[in-house]
């Protein structure tokens, strides 16, 4: 066993080899694992598994499963409930009757059940009494033979972007580094950064020349 925390691309690309190794043998795949980088982990794997036919569900819980009271039990249950039965062509995170688009979920709670959520995506589906699946949200089913993408770039920074910010921070990390391949910044609302800031544009300007990629994200 492994905590969460401590989880990268290696413990990624393990997950996919095992999922590789059994494809043919299971209608789908369900993975168990904490709460902290779920998102992450799941995300990662949207993209690892490419031409995915088959569901992959990520689920955990915020209670224990050795307590008597628990969210692991049902969210076990109906994450084998939806891996097994779904025709969902993609990997999921199924959490609190609610199953979510992997690259498109976040972690919202730390201390309440609803942990996770899809801020700008509905979830595929919810369930109650019966499952409601949101066919119009589905993928389509892949074209293509299945791939696994086992070898990830970790040489990656983001930053989160605040006014006020020292853009000199921005400029050393980049000038000094040896290795970054690439910058994400985390900007405002729908992607709008301090455009007449000219340190800070000297800094992209400086990652543009080293070769860097420059990513903004909203």
């Amino acid at each position: 066993l492994i905590d969460s925390s401590l989880m990268g691309p290696d413990h990624w690309a393990e997950i996919t080899e095992d999922i590789s190794a059994n494809y043919f043998d299971f209608d789908g795949f369900v993975v168990i694992m904490g709460t902290d980088t779920m998102a992450y982990a799941a995300s990662a794997l949207s993209f690892m598994l490419e031409n995915l036919g088959k569901t992959v569900v990520f689920t955990g819980s915020q209670i224990p499963f050795c307590n008597v009271y628990n969210d692991a039990r049902r969210n076990l249950v109906v994450s084998i409930i939806f891996a097994a039965g779904s025709d969902f062509s993609e990997v999921c995170i199924c959490f609190n009757d609610k199953i979510f688009r992997a690259n498109r979920t976040i972690k919202v709670n730390s201390v309440g059940l609803d942990a996770f959520d899809s801020p700008n995506y509905p979830p595929l589906a919810t369930i109650g009494a019966s499952i409601r699946v949101n066919r119009d949200l589905c993928l389509p089913p892949p074209r293509g033979a299945f791939r696994v993408h086992k070898t990830l770039n970790s040489k990656v920074i983001v930053l989160k972007l605040v006014p006020g910010f020292d853009d000199s921070m921005i400029h050393a990390l980049i000038q000094h580094s040896i290795d970054l391949k690439a910058l994400v910044l985390e900007m405002y609302g729908t992607g709008n950064g301090p455009s007449r800031k000219q340190s800070l544009l000297d800094a992209i300007r400086l990652a543009k020349e080293k070769g860097d990629q420059r990513w903004g994200s909203t």
